[in-house]
Parts: structure tokens; C-alpha cells; sequence
């Protein structure tokens, strides 16, 4: 069938076309549907503006050929273009990248960086006077140096005798402090010192009382005298100095108290309590303390009695130690039922009688302290006014001895007062 072609101006119409061409199947195929007429309209365009360039009626070989020797006439000279190209801009490159060309652009980097190195090395110089390293070290040096603002700032603040810097709050805390330990250990070493004392003192009148104690025993069948004021007990205490074991074989113990300090009766720390420790870690059935002084309150006076306790007064004369040794003894046996045949209320009446004796003796003995003392004091006021006379003496004696200029004594009336 003939196709239908129809021409209206610029307008072709043509209907029912058949075209058996793989290429143009091929490239409607890589195409979506909606864009086929748009391609036909411009492969008919195409083909029709190359039919009318070569010319209708030659022969499609030939076209082949032409369009075969054109394409590689132009192929030749892009690539003749393209190689001459090339090696412009590689020698271009070339020159641009050559050190030794002065005009290439590494050569002026590298000029550029030796100018820049030069400055650089310049203001890093200390040599040069203006350069940065010069001005850092002078900085430096104002604040580091001799008699510079960090030295003047150290010795400000380092100075201890200047007030209100840290050292010398920290010099002075520290003399404060130092202040302090001295007289803490001052203080300790004399109370070392006096606690040397007291307990030497102590001793002293401890070997006192074993003395008498051992006096006052003697002659006493049966009885001896043990010294314990070194020893742990049954308490593990060392509570009672001595222990005085009877011959009926009840124990006494015996505090020695030698100190000026008034003693304390009652309570956890006071005396009576300490007895009755004292009692029981020697294993004993009654307790007698004895103090060097009058120390205990005025109540108790020399010859105090509480209970299965007596609390005496005796330097280590012996006398007040021996009687509260004896009441210890007349209570313990009263206590066991062994008083048959010994008059107890006259033994009471007795001790009773010794208990103001014991007071009397106690002040008798501090008003014979005082004659003493008045006699010594006496005593002291003679022996001044017999040097005073004797001085006198001496001077009347110098004075009638005296010669005159030419060796003759001088004759000096006396007269009487």
C-alpha cells in the first residue's frame, strides 16, 4: 500500500508508513512511548537536511564513504589540535614548574619563601633590636632578672618580717606553734620532774612506815610485815602498800599517803574506796590509811573510824600507827567471836580515849612546830646581834689602837653613857 503524503506549506502528512529499519526500532525502544513521535519528526528532519547537503540522487554508498573520510579528516586534525595542544600546556606546565626558570611559579615560591624565611628569621634574631625575640627576652629580663618585678614581688611576699604576706602569718603561726610545744614539754618535764619528786617522796615515807611498822609488830607472835606497794594483787592493781599479817592470821592492809593535798573521803576516787580496793586486793579484813599530813577534812581529824577502815595521821613517828593497828586488830577479833575473856568495852573506852589523845598529841606537836619555829627565829635574831656587838668590839678596839703621826698612842677618855 501506497503511503498517503500530504504537503501543506512546511507541513508533511504522511499515513499509513512502514519503515523496516533496526536502528530506528532500537532507538524508539530506549525511549518511553510518549517521546516516539518527537523522535520520528526528528529522524525524518535529520535525514532530510543530509539528503538535500549531498545532493539527491547519489548513491548511499558513496555518502558512507564521504561521510567515512570526513569523519577521519576531522578525527586527524582534533587530534593533531589536541597533541599540539598537549604539548603546549606540558611545556607550559613545565616552565611553570622549573626552579631555575625565574619566571615559573615554583621559582617565585621559592623566592617568595626565602624572603619570608629571611623576615621570619628577622624578628626571631635576639641580635636584631626590634625583633620579637630581642623584645620577649628584655620583657624577660625586667621581670626575671636581677632586681626585677618578680624578685622585688618573691621578696615582698618571702620577707617574714613584713607584715600582712602569707609567710609571715605562716612564720609567725609557726612561732606560735613552736611557742606552744615548748612550754608543753616545759610543763610536762616539770611535771615529770615533780612527779620524780612526789614519788621519791613518796618512797621515802613508805620506807618510814615499814620501819615503824616493823617496830610495832615486834615481840607480836606470829606476825610479820610484808611490803606490796610493787606487787600486783588479786585485783591486778598495785592498791595497798603494805600488808601486816596477824597472829591470829587476819590481814591488814595499809595505804601510805604522803602529799599535801587534802584527801578526799567519800565517792568513786575518795579514800574509803580506795581502802576497800586496797582491802580487797590483798585479800585482807580490815584497812588503815596513813598520811604524813594533815590532809584529811576537819571531821576526820587525827584518828578517823569508818567502819573496817581507820584513817591516822603519822609522819612515820610510829605512835598513831601503832594504836590504828591495835583497833584494827581488837575489831577483827570482835568480828570472829575471839574476844572471850578480853573486856571490849574497855578496850573501846581505851581507843576512844586514844582517839582525843591522838588529837591532842596532833596539837601539841603543831604548837611544838611553832616554838621551833620561834626559837630558830630567835635563835637567827641572836646570832645577828652577837655579830653586831662583836662588830662594835672590833671598831673600839681599832680605835684605841690607833697611833698618832709621830708613833705615840693616843691617850681617849671613856665615858660612860
Amino acid at each position: 500500500m501506497e503511503p498517503n503524503v500530504t504537503i501543506d506549506g512546511s507541513t508533511v502528512r504522511i499515513c499509513q508508513l512502514e519503515s523496516v529499519d533496526p536502528a530506528l526500532a532500537e532507538l524508539l525502544r530506549s525511549q518511553s512511548p510518549e517521546r516516539w513521535p518527537n523522535l520520528i519528526e526528528r529522524a525524518l528532519a535529520v535525514g532530510a537536511r543530509g539528503l538535500m547537503t549531498m545532493g539527491l540522487g547519489v548513491d548511499l554508498a558513496e555518502v558512507d564513504e564521504r561521510v567515512k573520510q570526513s569523519v577521519l579528516l576531522v578525527t586527524s586534525e582534533a587530534e593533531r589540535h589536541v597533541a599540539s595542544t598537549l604539548d603546549a600546556a606540558k611545556k607550559a606546565m613545565a616552565e611553570q614548574l622549573d626552579p631555575d626558570h625565574r619566571s615559573s611559579v615554583v621559582a617565585k615560591a621559592i623566592d617568595e619563601f626565602t624572603t619570608w624565611r629571611d623576615d621570619f628569621m628577622r624578628t626571631m634574631d635576639p641580635a636584631v633590636v626590634d625583633s620579637h625575640t630581642a623584645r620577649l627576652v628584655g620583657s624577660l629580663t625586667e621581670l626575671l632578672g636581677p632586681d626585677g618585678a618578680l624578685e622585688e614581688r618573691l621578696q615582698s611576699l618571702l620577707d617574714p618580717d613584713a607584715d600582712g604576706n602569707a609567710l609571715s602569718a605562716l612564720a609567725g603561726s609557726m612561732d606560735a606553734r613552736f611557742t606552744e610545744l615548748r612550754d608543753l614539754i616545759m610543763m610536762r618535764q616539770g611535771a615529770e620532774t615533780e612527779s620524780e619528786r612526789g614519788t621519791q617522796k613518796g618512797f621515802d615515807f613508805e620506807d618510814a612506815i615499814e620501819a615503824a611498822l616493823r617496830v610495832i609488830v615486834t615481840g607480836a607472835r606470829g606476825a610479820f610485815v610484808e611490803r606490796t606497794s610493787l606487787e600486783r594483787g588479786s585485783l591486778e592493781g598495785k592498791v595497798g602498800d603494805f600488808v601486816v599479817t596477824l597472829g591470829s592470821g587476819d590481814r591488814v592492809v595499809i595505804e601510805a599517803k604522803n602529799t599535801t593535798s587534802t584527801i578526799s573521803m567519800g565517792g568513786k576516787g575518795g579514800i574509803l574506796a580506795e581502802l576497800d580496793r586496797g582491802a580487797a586486793n590483798r585479800q585482807a579484813g580490815f584497812s588503815i590509811c596513813v598520811s604524813a599530813h594533815a590532809v584529811f577534812p576537819q571531821e576526820v581529824g587525827t584518828f578517823g573510824v569508818f567502819g573496817n577502815r581507820v584513817c591516822v595521821v603519822d609522819d612515820g613517828e610510829g605512835t598513831m600507827l601503832a594504836a590504828a593497828l591495835a583497833w584494827a586488830e581488837a575489831s577483827l577479833a570482835v568480828a570472829a567471836n575471839r574476844s572471850e575473856g578480853i573486856d571490849v568495852r574497855a578496850i573501846e573506852e581505851r581507843l576512844q580515849s586514844l582517839k582525843a589523845i591522838a588529837a591532842q598529841v596532833s596539837n601539841v606537836r603543831r604548837s611544838l612546830t611553832s616554838v621551833v619555829t620561834s626559837v630558830n627565829t630567835m635563835k637567827g635574831t641572836l646570832d645577828e646581834m652577837r655579830s653586831d656587838l662583836l662588830a662594835h668590839v672590833d671598831d673600839i678596839a681599832r680605835e684605841l689602837n690607833r697611833r698618832d703621826d709621830d708613833g705615840d698612842h693616843r691617850v681617849v677618855e671613856l665615858h660612860s653613857a
